[in-house]
């Protein structure tokens, strides 16, 4: 056997191990960290693609995406705001909404809460990874997958797909995106686009039933807040990413602030979730402060 074959094989037999989830304790924790990283970094040379364990759930996704590398390294990725978030969710409703939601990262997790999931990923590829993640793990019943982008309009728009999947954005005013400089464009397509009342309303949800909105899209938060007026009229809170250059493309953040202001009446950021909600006329203060200081956020945004 030569050796480049060994490296190989004890190459695969490393990373097939450093798959299995590690056990309690923070010297064994940073060893298990240390040997998932080895094994990702070989694996990202041998495979475009990777399945895994974690966090109970078996995933599915591009090996050199920053969500399925986060998953593999320490079993979560954004859903770590979820725990945070259960207190918000509207008791008695059956429905949480994810909008944007990649690969399932937060849809399966969500689904956690005990709430129906409508999961909704416009991009062709990652759908298809989302669709799968849900089927094997059998999850139909929990998450109800749909191809489509929230906008406040029904038509088509186009999808900048670029080589992160998780920086996938709907092309902004005069053909700009967020990512402009930082990640490469490999295609651009045209998707659909519908409001989300009408994507809820296809699957017999009313606004009333929806406990909680998820949303990360890359800038296009304006369009899905717009979208969803009656959702918001009924209660549900929002919890929305506040990303400066990508809102940019899209109205500005001016208009962003403008449309969180005429649809909630309170909001929370990330990083104080146990302190009291501030007044939304105190938004553009915070939203100013991350864009002077290139920032990104995810806040709370509450109707009531």
């Amino acid at each position: 056997m030569s050796r480049a074959v060994e490296f190989v094989r004890n190459g695969l037999r490393f990373a097939r191990q450093a798959i299995q989830p590690g056990t309690a304790g923070d010297r064994a924790g940073a060893r298990l960290h240390i040997k998932r990283r080895l094994a990702l970094e070989f694996l990202s040379r041998f495979q475009s693609e990777m399945t895994f364990r974690r966090n109970g759930f078996v995933w599915t996704g591009p090996v050199g995406c920053t969500i399925t590398r986060a998953i593999y390294l320490d079993g979560r990725h954004q859903d770590t705001y979820i725990d945070s978030l259960s207190a918000w969710i509207l008791p008695g409703r059956p429905y949480v909404v994810n909008v944007g939601a990649n690969i399932g990262d937060t849809a399966l997790p969500l689904s956690r809460t005990g709430r129906k999931v409508l999961a909704i990923e416009p991009s062709p590829e990652t759908f298809a990874r989302l669709q799968n993640n849900v089927r094997q793990n059998a999850m139909e019943s929990k998450v109800i997958c749909c191809q489509v982008a929230i906008s406040s309009t029904e038509g088509t728009a186009e999808m900048v797909i670029a080589e992160q999947p998780g920086n996938s954005e709907i092309l902004g005013e005069g053909g700009s995106v967020g990512f402009d400089g930082i990640d490469r464009r490999r295609q651009v397509i045209s998707v659909p686009t519908r409001p989300l009342v009408d994507v809820m309303a296809s699957f017999g949800i009313a606004p009333d039933q929806v406990g909680l909105v998820w949303s990360d899209t890359q800038g296009f938060e304006s369009h899905v807040i717009e979208s969803g007026a009656e959702v918001w009229a009924s209660g549900t809170p929002l919890w929305v990413e506040v990303w400066p250059p990508g809102l940019a493309c899209h109205g500005g953040t001016d208009k962003f602030v403008r449309v969180c202001q005429e649809h909630f009446r309170r909001f929370v950021p990330a990083d104080r979730f146990r302190e009291t909600p501030e007044p939304i006329a105190s938004f553009g203060a915070f939203v100013a402060g991350m864009e002077q200081g290139g920032l990104i956020s995810d806040v709370l945004l509450i109707p009531g």
